[in-house]
């Protein structure tokens, strides 16, 4: 097992950085091939339109972002909410020490070795540091998609929030929470795993509980506030375990970790769905078996990762009980009290390790499409007839991941929405959402979906468009006009 290896201060590493970035551009220059603008503008109320907004800035938002860019998409607009250079989770809440991806993982590259993490990570560390690890180190790879964003140079503006998108058939209009609206043609929302609803805190904690005395683990907190105290974590996958690890680093004086079922999971089957076969082509799976799928990968307790697993277990003021669901929760003179059938356990401090809701009605900017999007519960029954499960809520997408009408004809323009975040899961079969592994081929196909109807929207214009072009491949000098007769 490769884990955190030692990187030498490197005096040279900006300037091979510097070095990579002039490489990468001069590659992409060299493939500009039909990447010139090709989208014939919109105009709302006087002003160009840009005919993509993508909210979300963090990995998906950019790499999506640069991929219609190479296609001659470049009037686009990002928008995050976090500030620059912060995107994304892997410096706001993520406290994973490496990604949970192989450190081989493609995709925002596009196919471009200058672009790729390992041409980055040995600019940076060196060949020897690249050979000696298996997965990225977190902090590191937010470092690349810093550079990338540098690289990619897309149009983004951070530290807004959309808190409504509204649509007809001509475009989208969203609301920041700045006052501004902005008039686009499609959007898409590359929100990550809690962009359809938020992260989840079980009611008997909420209700028990003043709010100081619990977080979740997806949440942004100080584990210094932990120091000293008795810490107890509900659940046993990555987070709960990532969590575990910063607590205990930032000297909590025990931390127990809870999990219901009676066996951890040690299986990461998401490696085996990692070949061209599933991620290119799991859209077109039926609905029986992503449904099927969907219910596999539910029932089955996703393993955490390796290194903090066996980090957690290092300390000896850690303890992990499983066959112990919190059957009840209390708050007795200043402890939450959590009683289990192995035992009742007093505890300064709890985090709930406990995964995402999906609810777009809690989400102000899905609120609106929440009522005329064509669900799953819409279009299909699960073989029990159990129409309660709760993936039944999902948005049932087109393969281009676009929403479709609940009502054909009654909420025309929510086909320009697509949907590139959680949502997504279940229409395209599991990871070409929102894992890193989806993006090589997950990008190309929304990006493909987006240019498809921003072509097919302007093919009236075409022929207009061609009988208008004058500009003539040959120079004639004064010679070849006279020999063609021009000159009269």
């Amino acid at each position: 097992m490769n884990i955190a290896i030692p990187h030498r201060p490197d005096t040279h590493a900006e300037t091979r950085l510097a070095q990579l970035a002039a490489q990468a551009r001069s590659d992409l220059a060299m493939l500009d091939y039909a990447t010139r603008p090709w989208v014939l503008p919109r105009q709302w109320n006087g002003q160009t339109i840009p005919d993509v907004v993508i909210i979300g800035a963090g990995q998906s938002g950019l790499v999506l972002g640069h991929t219609l860019k190479r296609r001659g998409v470049g009037n686009i607009l990002l928008l995050d909410r976090n500030p620059e250079g912060y995107e994304g989770v892997w410096e706001t809440y993520a406290r994973n020490y490496e990604i949970r991806s192989p450190k081989t993982i493609t995709g925002a590259d596009l196919g471009i070795p200058s672009l790729s993490i390992q041409s980055w990570f040995v600019a940076r560390h060196g060949q020897e540091a690249w050979d000696a690890i298996d997965r990225v180190p977190r902090v590191d790879w937010m470092n690349y998609l810093r550079w990338y964003r540098d690289i990619a140079d897309l149009p983004i503006r951070n530290g807004v929030n959309v808190v409504d998108v509204d649509y007809d058939a001509d475009g989208v209009t969203l609301s920041l929470d700045t006052g501004e609206t902005i008039r686009t043609r499609y959007v898409v929302f590359a929100t990550g795993m809690e962009g359809g609803g938020d992260w989840i805190v079980p009611d008997p904690i909420r209700n028990a509980l003043p709010d100081h005395m619990y977080n979740h683990s997806c949440e942004v907190y100080d584990s210094d506030r932990l120091r000293g105290k008795d810490v107890g974590i509900l659940g046993a996958g990555a987070s709960a375990f990532d969590s575990s690890v910063a607590a205990l680093e930032s000297g909590a004086r025990r931390v127990d970790t809870f999990m219901r079922r009676t066996q951890i999971g040690l299986l990461d089957l998401v490696r085996e769905f990692e070949t061209g076969g599933y991620l290119n082509h799991s859209h077109e799976l039926s609905d029986e078996t992503k449904w099927e799928l969907g219910t596999f990968l539910t029932g089955l307790s996703q393993a955490p990762a390796e290194h903090h697993f066996n980090k957690a277990l290092s300390f000896s003021n850690f303890k992990f009980w499983n066959g112990a669901p919190w059957d009840k929760v209390a708050y007795d003179d200043g402890k939450a009290v959590v009683t289990t059938p192995r035992g009742v356990f007093k505890l300064d401090h709890v985090i709930a390790a406990t995964g995402v809701t999906v609810d777009l009605s809690i989400r102000p900017e899905l609120r609106r499409l929440a009522g005329d999007a064509l669900l799953w519960r819409d279009r299909f029954t699960p073989p029990d007839g159990d129409m309660s499960a709760g993936r039944l809520k999902l948005p049932y997408l087109d393969r281009d991941y676009r929403l479709q009408q609940r009502v054909p004809g009654a909420a025309p323009g929510i086909e320009r929405l697509f949907i590139f975040n959680a949502l997504a899961t279940l229409s395209m079969g599991g990871l070409s959402a929102v894992s890193i592994s989806g993006h090589r081929f997950g990008v190309p196909r929304i990006a493909s979906g987006l240019t498809r109807a921003l072509f097919l929207d302007q093919e009236d214009q075409l022929i207009p468009t061609l009988r208008e072009f004058d500009t003539p491949s040959i120079q004639l000098t004064p010679y070849a006009r006279a020999m063609l007769g021009m000159d009269d």
